[in-house]
């Protein structure tokens, strides 16, 4: 192989490294619709001294972030510093030279994006609204897990209204920011402090809680019903049975799908239950026996459905 000349050889390295700077700076604007999302590296961008360079840099990475909740016990933090990172490239921006040629140009991107932020922010305020709210059959996850949810709806309106703020410090005269920011401001105070979001939250999973009902039954059977209840008081020995309520009128007899044998057949129950609490629950309990090739065996009893809570004069 043919040795460079030592001036080639320069030249070359030269042009390999200032192609490397290039490829490093080049980076797509972040965020779906133009916005920041929070999980990426927002780093200051180089700030050079030609103005519509600079504007260039700033405006293919800015725009309304978009915080996507990741742990409910960090997330402040990381809300506070991604924001406070965001903040200051504003700052920066906006303490230099800009090109009002280039932020002309871009303003039509900016619009679209204050007046997409109304989705976010009604979506936001409406899936707060409803966090604790289900149906009477639904699972009901623990407390903290409702409020988890109902922060990160807050957490993500902060986001969105820091970014229609900044964007009212680029473009001043923007009109349509004011009653985006307004519709921030007002979902914002809706949620209010962690006091106002637990009771609103807590008065979802009432309200939620009053409409549970136990169903009626679908069959009678007192040696079922006794066996069942005798079954879930070894298992649950703690609660004191209020009332059983078949969900069986008979068995359910699973059988293999080549020979048509049955493997095993099952019944089962809801159980209302008081707890020591004085808290009353309502819990599947069901009796599985398998095929032993003459017949049927005795079974075990297991619980079934998940304990889903009740108000006592419900049952």
């Amino acid at each position: 192989m043919r040795r460079l000349a030592p001036v080639a050889a320069i030249a070359l390295a030269a042009l390999l490294a200032s192609q490397s700077a290039a490829a490093a700076q080049r980076q797509p604007r972040e965020g779906g619709r133009g916005g920041t999302a929070a999980g990426a590296s927002i780093g200051a961008e180089p700030d050079s001294p030609n103005p519509v360079k600079r504007t260039w840099d700033f405006t293919k990475r800015f725009g309304i972030p978009r915080f996507d909740a990741q742990d409910c016990a960090g997330d402040p933090a990381r809300l506070e510093a991604f924001l406070g990172e965001y903040n200051a490239r504003v700052d920066r921006f906006l303490a230099g030279p800009t090109d009002p040629k280039k932020l002309g140009l871009e303003r039509r991107n900016y619009v679209k994006q204050v007046e997409g932020a109304a989705r976010d922010i009604a979506a936001y305020a409406q899936a707060f609204a409803a966090t604790g709210l289900r149906s009477p059959d639904s699972d009901v996850p623990p407390l903290e897990a409702d409020l988890c949810r109902a922060r990160a709806q807050r957490h993500a309106l902060e986001a969105v209204r820091a970014g229609l703020a900044a964007i009212a410090r680029v473009y001043p005269d923007m009109t349509e920011v004011a009653p985006q920011l307004a519709a921030a401001d007002a979902a914002l105070a809706g949620i209010g402090n962690d006091a106002g979001l637990r009771k609103r939250v807590v008065a979802n999973r009432t309200e939620s809680l009053a409409k549970v009902r136990m169903k009626p039954p679908l069959g009678s059977n007192p040696a079922w019903e006794k066996s069942l209840r005798e079954g879930f008081a070894r298992l649950v020995p703690g609660e004191t049975i209020l009332k059983l309520h078949l969900y069986s009128a008979d068995w359910y007899v699973h059988r293999n799908a080549l020979t048509g044998v049955p493997e095993y057949r099952q019944i089962g129950a809801w159980v209302a239950t008081r707890r020591p609490d004085a808290t009353c629950w309502i819990t599947g309990i069901d009796l599985w026996q398998d095929f032993s090739g003459s017949g049927f065996d005795s079974g075990d009893v297991k619980l079934g459905q998940a304990p889903r809570q009740i108000l006592c004069g419900n049952i």
